[in-house]
C-alpha cells in the first residue's frame, strides 16, 4: 500500500477537531509546511490518544526547529495508547534530537500498530539511534525505519546491528548520509550473515570504504534475505571493493537490486560485474551511474548481456563508454530478451549518439511488453520528501507506488520524487 495523500482538512485546528471526534473519513494527515510547533503537536497528540481511524501522519519541513523534542515526546506518549497509526513520518528538519528519539523509542516498546518510522534529516545522533535500536529488540510490528541524514556515527550503526538478531520484522533500513564508516558497516554486515528479515539496506553517502565493502561481500555469500543493496555516493569504494562484491554475488541467490552509483568504479570493477551477469539469475536492476567505466568495461558488460536472462534495468549514465563501448552494449542487447531500460547518457558517444540511442529504443521496445520496471523510478538516493511532488502528478506517482510491495512503499516514494525527469514527463 502506497503512502496516501492527506484526507481533506481546511486547517490544522479542524484536523485536530476531526481527530478528537474520531472522524472515520480522516485516515491520512499530511501537515508538511503547516508551521506546526511543539504546542500544536501536543494538541494533535492528545486527540491521537483515542482516535481509531488515522493511519498516517507526515510532518515535513524545509526549515529547522519545528515540532522539536517536545512535540516528538508528546506524539510518543500518544503512541502508547493509539492502535491505528501505522506510518509516522517526522522528516525534514523537524528539530528532533536524542531526547525526542528516545521518547519515540520507548513508545515503540509498547505500541503494536506502527509499521513505518521515518526520522529523515533530524539530529537524533548516536544516542537517539541507540535508543531506537534497543526498542527494535522488543518491537514486533515495525518493518521500515528511515534514519537518513540523522548525524549517526559508527556507534549508532553498531547499536542497530546488535539489535537485528533479536528482531524478526524489520525489512527496510535506510542510513543514507550518515558517517557510519567501515566500522559501522562491518557491524551491520556481520549481523546480515544470519538475518532472515531485512530485505533492503541503503547506506548511500556513508563513508563506506574497502573494509566495509569486503564485510558486506562476505555477508552476501551467506545472507538469503536481502533483496536491495544501495551503496551510492561512497566514492572511496573503488575497484577492489567492487570486485569483492562481484565475487560474492556468484554465491548469492537473492539480491535483485544493486546500486553502485558514484563509487569509484572503473573498467576492472565493471569487468567483474560483467562476469556476474553471465552467471547470476536474480539481479534485475544494476545502476552504475557517475563512475569511471570506459570502453573496455562497457564492452565486457555488453558481451555478458546475451548470456543474461534476468536483468531488466542497466544504468551506465555519466561514464566514459564512448562509441566503441556503446556499440558493444547495443550488440549485446540484440541478443538479450529481458532488459527494458538501458541508460547511456553522458558517455562521450559523440556523433554516433543519436543513431545508437534510436537503435537502443527500438531494441528495448521489443523486450518491453509491460510498463518499464518500477525500479527505473527508484534508483536514486533517499533525500527529497513526499510533499515536494507537484499536486498535478501525485495521483500518478501514488498509482505507480501502489503496485509495489507494502514493505518498500515509504522509502520508494522518496526515490520516485528524486526522479525529476520522470515527474516532468508525467
Amino acid at each position: 500500500m502506497a503512502l496516501p495523500a492527506s484526507s481533506p482538512a481546511a486547517s490544522f485546528d479542524e484536523a485536530v477537531l476531526r481527530l478528537a471526534r474520531n472522524d472515520p473519513s480522516l485516515t491520512n494527515l499530511n501537515l508538511s509546511d503547516e508551521h506546526v510547533g511543539p504546542e500544536e503537536a501536543s494538541a494533535l497528540a492528545a486527540a491521537l490518544r483515542t482516535n481509531t481511524y488515522l493511519s498516517t501522519i507526515i510532518f515535513s519541513y524545509r526549515e529547522k526547529g519545528r515540532i522539536g523534542d517536545e512535540g516528538a515526546t508528546a506524539l510518543a506518549a500518544a503512541l502508547r495508547h493509539n492502535s491505528s497509526l501505522t506510518v509516522l513520518a517526522l522528516l525534514g528538519w523537524n528539530g528532533i534530537g536524542a531526547a525526542g528519539a528516545t521518547a519515540l523509542a520507548a513508545a515503540l516498546q509498547h505500541n503494536t500498530a506502527l509499521t513505518r518510522l521515518d526520522l529523515f534529516n533530524n539530529e537524533i545522533g548516536t544516542e537517539g539511534t541507540t535508543a531506537i535500536a534497543n526498542a527494535l529488540r522488543h518491537n514486533e510490528t515495525v518493518t521500515e525505519v528511515n534514519l537518513a541524514s540523522c548525524n549517526i556515527a559508527a556507534q549508532g550503526a553498531m547499536a542497530l546491528a546488535s539489535a537485528l538478531p533479536d528482531n524478526v520484522t524489520l525489512e527496510v533500513l535506510c542510513l543514507d548520509g550518515n558517517p557510519i564508516a567501515d566500522e559501522g558497516v562491518t557491524a551491520l554486515a556481520d549481523a546480515l550473515r544470519d538475518d532472515a528479515a531485512l530485505n533492503m539496506l541503503s547506506i548511500n553517502d556513508s563513508d563506506v570504504g574497502a573494509e566495509g565493502a569486503k564485510a558486506l561481500a562476505d555477508a552476501l555469500r551467506e545472507n538469503t534475505a536481502l533483496r536491495i543493496l544501495s551503496l551510492e555516493k561512497n566514492d572511496s569504494l573503488g575497484r577492489d571493493a567492487v570486485v569483492e562484491i562481484s565475487s560474492a554475488l556468484r554465491h548469492n541467490s537473492t539480491l535483485s537490486m544493486l546500486c553502485l552509483d558514484s563509487s569509484g568504479l572503473d573498467d576492472k570493477g565493471a569487468t567483474a560485474l560483467a562476469y556476474v551477469l553471465r552467471h547470476n539469475s536474480t539481479l534485475t536492476d544494476l545502476t552504475l551511474r557517475n563512475n569511471e567505466i570506459g570502453a573496455h568495461g562497457a564492452k565486457a558488460i555488453g558481451h555478458a548481456l546475451p548470456h543474461n536472462s534476468k536483468l531488466e534495468l542497466l544504468d551506465l549514465s555519466n561514464n566514459n563508454a564512448g562509441s566503441e563501448g556503446a556499440a558493444a552494449l547495443v550488440d549485446g542487447l540484440r541478443e538479450n530478451a529481458t532488459l527494458m531500460v538501458l541508460e547511456l547518457g553522458d558517455n562521450h558517444i559523440d556523433d554516433d549518439e543519436e543513431f545508437l540511442f534510436h537503435e537502443i529504443d527500438q531494441l528495448l521496445s521489443i523486450n518491453d511488453s509491460e510498463p518499464p520496471p518500477l525500479a527505473f523510478m527508484v534508483k536514486k538516493s533517499v533525500y527529497p520528501t513526499i510533499n515536494k511532488i507537484p499536486d498535478s502528478v501525485m495521483p500518478s506517482v501514488l498509482a505507480r507506488v501502489g503496485q509495489l510491495p507494502a514493505r518498500f512503499s515509504l522509502t520508494t516514494t522518496y526515490r520516485i520524487v528524486k526522479e525529476m525527469n520522470w515527474l516532468k514527463e508525467t
